[in-house]
């Protein structure tokens, strides 16, 4: 029995090492999808509504609503629109589970530079991988997000086994294609230090470099020329000042406040005479108070339109990142706590998704579901996931001329009023646009047994800290072949994690994506290859 399993484990990574193994990994990987879509139907990601705002508009020449635009870069508006809209929908599904299975294969085809038994221990992990998989059943940026580093995950390991000017260049690309996907992922290009690492006469690696450098800043700087010739916004993605600190900082942490410093004074102010003054916080008797010491996704959402409408467009959130910054610096043990915790929540936590969960709720339903609250002797509609309002100002409709704006009729209720009346029709086209791709989801009901078993599955996988802690602890005894690159996969992973820790709170959603790094980082380390006898 011995010899046979010996047998049949030295045939597998035989097939490992051979394209047919591809082949054969990647009708796997559409299996296990298939069935996994069975309780999992492709559904409504994070902020899908904003990507399809993007999409529908993003070839206009006159774009009425460039918020959406402006803070997006275009490829998971553009593949995640394109899904919904080719064919109503009907390539969608199929599509996302290409999108997985290529990612297995891309992942398992990075740990062959460790040797085939890695590789297909890879395989095995990612196709039983749970947290991973659904990440491709919620259609978001964390679809394009998984396979696209997958592949540039792929083109590092390539890059690393034989070095050119060619294959830097495209990792270089691989990194504006990521940022391209979410600007944060711009962080990245400071692996082009990876050049320079790995070894090479130094002439080599300085071209190398430049290479990966000219590869990854072109689209970007492209990007951005095109959103200042066409928004005059001459920036890859807007709105980055008012995440990085201060949205941890307002909704988790809870530290900001005016005492902190004159920018923190200045949007106290802002938010007492012009938010307050709104609905739906007069009826709710929302307080100032209220609002720093308990934090709110909603009202940030709301602090963005009121930046653009009290501060000017043109602020681009500096007050935001200013108070941001006075809470930290009157808060640092607060804040750096708060993103040691959520790094650990995610490298500790699975994901779980019950049947049919991921779909578009609209607030009047969840008011509906929630039912009312007496406040100040008024029934009003009960604030759902314990926020202070049930709806607030419609970020979205934001513009430099502020030409659209939002007309509260009651607490609950309010209308469009456009400056330029010919806007009001565009403004519906778009709308029922957004509407029409929603609908072009699927509307069956995932099998309930089958999902509660995934998510069993997912309770007991071991988590990406652990697959960190084999590696650290395989690295040291073994000493494997290419560890600076199992070090800078694993890395560059920690680095999207921690960028986002750094402005976000803990959401499984920043972490699954670039978790199989931290499974090469293990299972590359534990079984690779040892560098051949004589050679350092």
């Amino acid at each position: 029995m011995k010899a046979r399993l010996a047998a049949l484990l030295a045939w597998l990574e035989r097939l490992a090492s051979r394209r047919l193994g591809a082949l054969v990994l990647f009708v796997l990987g559409l299996a296990v999808y298939a069935v996994q879509a069975l309780a999992w139907p492709l559904g409504s990601g994070r902020d899908l509504d904003e990507y399809l705002l993007a999409y529908v508009q993003l070839f206009d020449r006159h774009v009425l609503l460039p918020w959406s635009l402006l803070f997006r870069t275009p490829l998971t508006p553009l593949v995640a629109g394109g899904m919904l809209d080719v064919f109503h929908g009907a390539l969608a599904e199929p599509a996302t589970g290409v999108l997985f299975a290529g990612s297995v294969v891309a992942w398992s085809a990075a740990a062959r530079t460790f040797g085939p038994r890695a590789a297909l221990a890879v395989a095995v992990v990612l196709l039983g991988y749970p947290s991973y998989a659904l990440m491709f059943h919620e259609l978001s940026s964390e679809t394009t997000f998984s396979a696209a580093f997958a592949g540039w995950a792929l083109l590092v390991t390539r890059a690393y086994a034989r070095p050119s000017s060619g294959r830097w260049a495209l990792v270089g690309l691989g990194v504006a294609v990521l940022a391209y996907v979410r600007p944060g992922n711009a962080v990245l290009l400071v692996f082009v230090l990876l050049p320079l690492v790995f070894g090479g006469q130094w002439r080599d690696r300085l071209r190398w470099a430049a290479a990966f450098a000219v590869a990854a800043t072109l689209p970007l700087v492209a990007w951005s020329v095109q959103n200042g010739l066409r928004y005059g916004d001459y920036t890859l993605a807007r709105g980055g000042n008012a995440v990085v600190p201060f949205y941890r900082a307002f909704i988790t942490d809870h530290i900001i406040s005016p005492k902190n410093g004159p920018a923190s004074r200045k949007l106290a102010t802002a938010m007492q005479e012009h938010l307050l003054t709104r609905e739906p916080y007069k009826a709710y008797h929302v307080t100032l108070a209220e609002l720093f010491t308990k934090g709110s996704f909603r009202v940030h959402e709301d602090l963005y339109l009121l930046s653009d409408q009290v501060f000017g467009w043109s602020s681009n959130y500096q007050i935001l990142r200013e108070a941001g910054i006075e809470g930290v610096r009157a808060h640092p043990g607060t804040y750096a706590s708060g993103v040691a915790d959520t790094i650990w929540t995610e490298l500790d936590g699975p994901y779980f998704r019950t049947a049919g969960a991921a779909t578009r709720e609209t607030e009047k339903q969840k008011q509906a579901r929630t039912g009312t609250v007496v406040i100040g002797g008024q029934r009003l509609p009960k604030p759902t996931e314990g926020q202070p309002i049930p709806g607030g100002q419609v970020v979205w409709i934001s513009r430099p001329d502020q030409s659209i704006r939002q007309v509260w009729t009651s607490p609950a209720t309010y209308y469009f009023a456009f400056e330029h009346p010919a806007d009001r029709a565009r403004f519906d086209a778009i709308e029922r646009k957004v509407g029409e791709l929603f609908g072009n989801l699927p509307s069956r009901a995932g099998n309930a047994q089958l999902a509660l078993r995934l998510d069993q599955l997912s309770r007991w996988y071991p988590r990406p800290w652990l697959w960190i802690l084999v590696g650290v602890l395989a690295i040291a005894f073994r000493r494997p072949r290419g560890i600076g690159v199992l070090v800078s996969l694993a890395l560059a992973a920690f680095l999207v994690v921690l960028l986002n820790a750094l402005g976000l709170f803990a959401d499984p959603h920043f972490i699954a994506p670039v978790a199989p790094a931290f499974v090469l980082f293990g299972l590359g380390a534990l079984l690779g290859r040892k560098p051949d006898p004589g050679v350092g």
